[in-house]
């Protein structure tokens, strides 16, 4: 029997590296997918490391959340530059480490650090669920390395429950320039022939509609041909919201979770 996504064609805001798992389970299933390099990784010099060490020090975090691999990946290629990848890896299993999801946790393990807390819901809400069930938060200090682009969510909702809440800024996302590849989906977008798109953060959303905004197409009006725009999570979800895009969202926030989402989207 034909899978549901046979022959069809899905797109998804990330760089052909980062869209490897998504283009491998589509191409298993029959289809063929589209990554859309949407936003750049802008690293901040590797002598943050450093500073990113005396910060788990100096404020006595108990806490150290990562909410991306992207955060994990820029921490630890500054390290393995500088030298300092021993130190780093030290003073984080020092403290209790917290990932956002199952990618990011392998990330941190793949660097050898115990990774204690990772929640059932596997995004930035599922995080602050995973907080509030702890019998004592308050007084608790935090450290959070991300990206200077990412929402205030996780920072506000965390000192709601009295946490001391640091944030470390290890990089900069950037949107993307339009490639070649931009051209070719708009194209099949006019042509209807793109049966579902996936977005994989907020600020990817924000840097979608960004470089599409400055190609001659209302965006809006093309993305009603498509059967399934798909958010892999809570926040994705209400930024396409706030564009007006109807959306639907995987129960499970994780690439697969959203394919599955697609299968049985696509297979009525």
């Amino acid at each position: 029997m034909p899978s549901s996504l046979d022959s069809k064609v899905l797109a998804i805001t990330r760089n052909n590296l980062e869209a490897q798992e998504f283009s491998d389970l589509i191409a298993s299933e029959g289809g063929r997918a589209i990554p859309l390099p949407t936003i750049e990784i802008v690293p901040k010099d590797p002598s943050a490391v450093d500073e990113f060490i005396d910060a788990v020090n100096k404020n006595e975090n108990e806490y150290c959340a990562f909410l991306s691999p992207q955060a994990v990946d820029v921490l630890f290629n500054h390290a393995s530059r500088i030298c300092k990848t021993e130190e780093l890896v030290s003073v984080l299993n020092s403290r209790i480490v917290a990932a956002i999801g199952p990618k990011t946790k392998q990330r941190l393990v793949d660097h050898m650090i115990d990774v204690k807390m990772v929640p059932e819901r596997y995004s930035s809400v599922g995080l602050v669920e995973l907080f509030s069930k702890m019998e004592d938060q308050n007084g608790k200090k935090i450290l959070i390395p991300r990206s200077e682009a990412s929402n205030e969510f996780v920072e506000r909702a965390l000192s709601a429950l009295n946490m001391v809440v640091n944030l470390f800024f290890l990089y900069t996302a950037r949107t993307s320039v339009i490639t070649p590849i931009w051209n070719d989906f708009i194209l099949l977008l006019e042509q209807k022939k793109v049966d579902a798109i996936v977005f994989t953060s907020a600020s990817n959303v924000r840097s979608f509609f960004e470089i599409t905004q400055n190609m001659p197409h209302s965006i809006s009006s093309l993305l009603k041909n498509v059967k399934a725009v798909i958010a892999i999570g809570p926040m994705t979800n209400e930024e396409l919201k706030k564009r007006g895009i109807p959306s639907f969202e995987s129960s499970e926030h994780t690439i697969r979770g959203t394919v599955d989402l697609a299968k049985i989207i696509l297979g009525k």
